[in-house]
């Protein structure tokens, strides 16, 4: 019986050192094309259990921690997404494993090359092209060329109703249409209002005073800030400039080992 149980024990040691074992287990992998003997560099291959991400080097070699049962996630610029589950035969391999990834083609809008026969010509050009209007140009151009001649003659048919030369009819139609219009007319305000507010804050001096970036960190912000971000002119202020803040944060997270970053501020 003590045999017995001596054993089992040793069993169970052993099968907890090769559990330790898988856990810590290390591989060596090779990323390549599909059919073709050629490398795949600098792709990404991550561990969705542990996190841990890797990157192919310059012949495509790359290592990561698994065990078995892990889910192994590859992006890499014009190559297919592709995964892979750490199957158990891995663990008994000491060769480098090799995986193959397929090729991505990416098609891309046509583009029009314009021919320019002068600078004067690029010049005039230039003049005429036509910059897409902001929601406060829009707003502004509305009620600039707003038709109040309807409106003034209800208002006048109105007066003429209160003095009893009309009758109840055309006065209760009137004052209807003239509290429409000048209803719509304080919207368009509220609205020419609040695209103006947003394009005080996200503009790029209340930006700077915001971030403290400057110079070339501050127009990388403003693109990273405009395509990673979704702003509108109806969210509040506090959440617009929540917004901006927490983009900086990221943005110093991910940039901030980059040459070019600087903050002036803290």
């Amino acid at each position: 019986m003590k045999k017995i149980y001596l054993i089992i024990s040793l069993l169970a040691i052993f099968a907890i050192s090769k559990a330790q074992e898988f856990e810590k287990m290390r591989f060596s992998g090779y990323i390549g094309e599909q059919f073709k003997n050629k490398a795949v560099q600098y792709g990404a291959i991550k561990n969705v259990q542990t996190g841990e991400v890797a990157l192919s080097d310059f012949d495509g070699a790359f290592s990561i921690s698994g065990t078995v049962g892990d889910t192994l996630k590859f992006r890499c610029m014009g190559y297919k997404a592709t995964e892979w589950v750490i199957p158990g035969i891995w663990t008994t391999m000491d060769d480098t494993i090799k995986l193959k990834v397929n090729t991505n083609i990416y098609a891309l809008d046509e583009i029009e090359v314009v021919r320019y026969y002068s600078y004067a010509h690029f010049k005039q050009a230039f003049k005429d092209l036509r910059i897409e209007e902001t929601e406060a140009d829009k707003v502004k151009e509305m009620v600039n060329n707003w038709d109040f001649s309807e409106a003034i003659a209800m208002g006048k048919a109105n007066a003429k109703m209160n003095q009893g030369t009309l009758g109840l009819t055309l006065s209760a139609g009137g004052k209807d249409k003239v509290a429409q219009k000048r209803e719509e007319i304080k919207q368009l305000e509220r609205l020419a209002d609040e695209s103006a507010e947003f394009i005080k804050l996200t503009s790029r001096k209340n930006v700077k005073s915001l971030t403290g970036y400057d110079g070339t960190c501050l127009d990388s912000f403003m693109v990273y800030l405009n395509s990673n971000y979704k702003m509108e002119y109806t969210m509040p202020q506090y959440d617009l400039l929540a917004t901006i803040v927490a983009a900086a944060d990221n943005f110093e997270f991910t940039k901030g080992d980059a040459p070019w970053y600087q903050r002036l501020i803290d």
